[in-house]
């Protein structure tokens, strides 16, 4: 670092380990070893000086970086074992014991040491010391936040203090049975990465190490994987549309009970709705999806204390809002409110007054709502509430007409029951 400003920095890279990650306006973080390990107090170093004949050397620098633990093995004819009383135990005043193995040398009659092995000194070892610990934290780091199953709000909600004593984390460090299992499956999952990588290193020789009987072990393992991740993969592509049929029930008639003997007993409507998400894994507007469908609708109501009849064939189009899940979420519960707007034409006949009229038909805006459910399979099932004032104008009517409006408004809420299919 040659130069710092309050907002920016210049900087002298001596080796560029891969120029495409330098990207002009991009911001680096940059990892100082002061920084990472600030707070940290010098280790504490010892010296230990072995001195042995030249074949005995090695061995017993062995004996004394392992604290002679085969000690009293050597001497076992001379004592008696008994149950331990504990487990074995280091105690030392110092961090780290720096051991320099030296050798007896005799000449003449004059026996004399000389160096075998010669330890760091003491500040060159703290030195490569630090730079090891801050090698292996921004080693971490770096495989900590490049994990794709990472984020920040899990880390920092396992780092919360607890409120009353902020010394204290608020989740323990105890592992459980999930733990455990979390575990498992992210060692499994590096276990099946690496037989893909050297499946990919490899080429088709990757299978020249293996025996018939390992090989047959480890294609059952790579067929498990295989099937595992087409699964995973169907799971969780998003389907971006959806068709659907939809049957529905009025809920309110707006006929009258003084022409008894000409009311329409069966009203309902039939929809054919194409849903598509064109902003799919947006973060926001992927819960927005526009909606086109058909409706053959059979509906009545009063015209002059009369009974009518209506017929229609009408196209509509909106746009819904997904509040809670997005719209290909499966396996849940999906709500979803909308709005639309509707047109087309209609035919109404009041069969006592033997009239006959055509209509065109206007509906702006009308809402709904419902929730749907999504199968793995991409098959899902929905309900819709819905609620919309339909505008009838007459634009051709019978000789004689008399009972039929030039213009009419049709309040109709009625609940839908369907099917779909997403792709």
């Amino acid at each position: 670092n040659i130069k710092i400003n309050p907002d920016s920095s210049v900087w002298v890279l001596y080796h560029i380990y891969d120029q495409e990650l330098l990207v002009k306006g991009d911001q680096f973080l940059v990892l100082s070893e002061s920084a990472m390990l600030r707070g940290r107090r010098d280790p504490r170093l010892g010296r230990i000086t072995v001195i042995d004949s030249k074949d005995k050397a090695y061995d017993a620098a062995k004996n004394v970086l392992t604290n002679d633990q085969d000690r009293l093995s050597k001497l076992k004819s001379k004592y008696r074992k008994f149950a331990p009383a504990h487990e074995r135990e280091e105690r030392s005043s110092v961090d780290f014991e720096l051991v320099d193995l030296e050798k007896w040398e005799k000449t003449g009659n004059v026996r004399s040491r000389s160096a075998l092995v010669k330890s760091p000194n003491n500040d060159d070892f703290k030195r490569n010391l630090r730079l090891v610990t801050f090698e292996k934290i921004v080693t971490g780091y770096l495989k900590k936040v490049n994990d794709p199953d990472f984020n920040y709000a899990t880390f920092y909600d396992a780092q919360m203090r607890e409120v009353t004593n902020n010394e204290f984390k608020r989740h323990n460090t105890f592992e459980n049975e999930y733990d455990k299992f979390v575990e498992d499956q992210a060692r499994k999952k590096t276990s099946d990465a690496r037989i893909y990588r050297a499946m990919l290193e490899k080429g088709e020789t990757w299978s020249d190490d293996f025996s018939d009987e390992e090989l047959h072990v480890l294609l059952n393992d790579v067929s498990t994987l295989q099937e595992k991740d087409r699964r995973a993969f169907l799971i969780s592509k998003p389907n971006p549309y959806v068709i659907s049929f939809d049957y529905g029930q009025y809920l309110n008639d707006g006929q009258t009970d003084k022409d008894t003997a000409y009311r329409r007993g069966s009203r309902y409507a039939l929809d054919v709705n194409f849903e598509a998400n064109p902003f799919i894994k947006h973060p926001v507007l992927e819960k927005f999806t526009l909606d086109f469908g058909v409706r053959i609708n059979r509906n009545a109501f009063e015209a002059e204390s009369t009974n009518a009849n209506v017929n229609e064939f009408s196209a509509a189009i909106g746009a819904n809002w997904y509040p809670v899940l997005v719209p290909y979420t499966v396996e849940a519960p999906v709500f979803f409110l909308g709005t639309y707007i509707r047109s087309g034409y209609a035919s109404v006949d009041a069969p006592s007054a033997n009239e006959t009229g055509k209509y065109t038909v206007l509906s702006m805006p009308g809402i709904r709502g419902g929730m749907k459910y999504n199968f793995r399979n991409h098959v899902g099932l929905r309900i819709v509430a819905s609620m919309e004032t339909l505008k009838l104008d007459q634009y051709e009517a019978s000789e004689g007409s008399a009972v039929l409006p030039d213009s009419a408004n049709i309040v109709e809420a009625k609940v839908g029951f369907g099917i779909g299919y997403s792709f």
